[in-house]
């Protein structure tokens, strides 16, 4: 079985919804990733594994930017 800490979070070239507009939406909200450019990962975000409160808050938020990034593009 395999064991992590994190998630590789992908996103698209998609105007309205990059990696690094993901991550401006996000620490807005206080949610913190971790950008992977330097790993050549452009388009990804890490997302440690945290408690289940706050696991859940990323969700909402990240289906929020990609519905509201739909509405941008």
């Amino acid at each position: 079985p395999s064991v992590g800490n994190f998630l590789l979070v992908h996103f698209p070239d998609t105007p309205g919804r990059t990696a690094a507009e993901a991550d401006v939406f996000l620490s807005a909200r206080g949610l913190v990733l971790r950008r992977v450019d330097a790993y050549g990962l452009p388009r990804a975000l890490r997302l440690t594994i945290g408690g289940e409160e706050a696991n859940h808050a990323v969700l909402a938020a990240l289906k929020d930017f990609m519905t509201e990034g739909a509405a941008r593009a």
